[in-house]
């Protein structure tokens, strides 16, 4: 169990450049579509036997300079949904310690069964900051194929660089309301894993 939620952990860190691959692994081609922008299907992979990742992009946008990207993360695990952001919150706490702008904030739906984590975080470079980052995950537990458990973490990730950043900062506390009601009224994708 211990090694399965770090595995979990693992898989879920952001500022991660992937090489382009596009072959759907979850019968969710896309586009999605959130905060009135479409999202195309331009990167997947499945780097283990448990777990699924498809990244989304906005045309135009490559995974090395996106400023918007929509992922979905599958784990086939029988872990509880509380425990899979309680390891994603370990993380965060973590990284806290040596990210100045990093701080999150967990939601829980009324009947317990789904979370939203939202979460901020940065880098930075000779004492200035190059990259932040605002994401929402909303975990979900679901049954897929053959009556297996899994989790899925329906994601929105929104980013900027250098000078934009300030800017960023400036009008977050009204887009982060936005994204976290987008999210909660978000449709999340079926996913189907072929045998």
């Amino acid at each position: 169990m211990k090694t399965l939620l770090i595995s979990f952990s693992l898989f879920l860190l952001s500022f991660t450049i992937f090489t382009d691959t596009t072959d759907d692994k979850l019968g969710v081609k896309g586009p999605l579509e959130f905060n009135a922008v479409n999202f195309n299907l331009v990167y997947s992979d499945k780097p283990s036997e448990t777990y699924y990742i498809q990244e989304y992009l906005p045309e135009g946008e490559k995974l090395e300079s996106f400023t918007q990207m929509m992922t979905i993360h599958l784990f086939v695990t029988d872990i509880k949904t509380k425990d899979a952001v309680q390891q994603k919150i370990k993380e965060l706490n973590k990284r806290k310690k040596t990210d100045a702008v990093c701080n999150y904030e967990v939601t829980e739906s009324p009947d317990g069964k789904e979370f939203m984590l939202d979460f901020l975080m940065g880098e930075s470079k000779n004492d200035e900051m190059t990259i932040v980052e605002f994401n929402v995950y909303r975990y979900k537990q679901i049954e897929i194929s053959n009556n297996k458990k899994a989790i899925l973490v329906y994601a929105y990730t929104k980013r900027s660089y250098g000078e934009d950043i300030t800017d960023f900062f400036k009008t977050l506390g009204d887009d982060r309301t936005n994204y976290l009601n987008q999210m909660i009224s978000a449709e999340i994708p079926s996913v189907k894993i072929e045998n």
